[in-house]
């Protein structure tokens, strides 16, 4: 693997750990008055947000009545095939 696809697969994998962060995150945020948790929340949110939101509105009309956000799900499985892409 060439030392761009690494690099890749390595800020790949760093995004996807930001993603798993914001998820849990927020979970937790809105039952919750320490500002720390608020701002990475807000920070995490600033960096995922631009890229889940072409999925939520592709995903909204067939998930509107469940109640359950699967953009994230979806945006890890896209970034679990790039990798393995990248692999050799």
């Amino acid at each position: 693997m060439s030392s761009l696809a690494q690099l890749l697969s390595y800020l790949l994998e760093i995004y996807t750990l930001i993603i798993l962060a914001n998820v849990f995150l927020s979970w937790i945020v809105f039952s919750t008055q320490n500002e720390t948790i608020r701002r990475i929340y807000y920070l995490t949110g600033q960096l995922v947000d631009p890229v889940l939101q072409p999925i939520r509105n592709v995903l909204q009309p067939m998930s509107r009545n469940i109640g359950i956000d699967f953009s994230p799900i979806v945006l890890i499985f896209f970034i679990i095939l790039l990798n393995r892409m990248l692999a050799p």
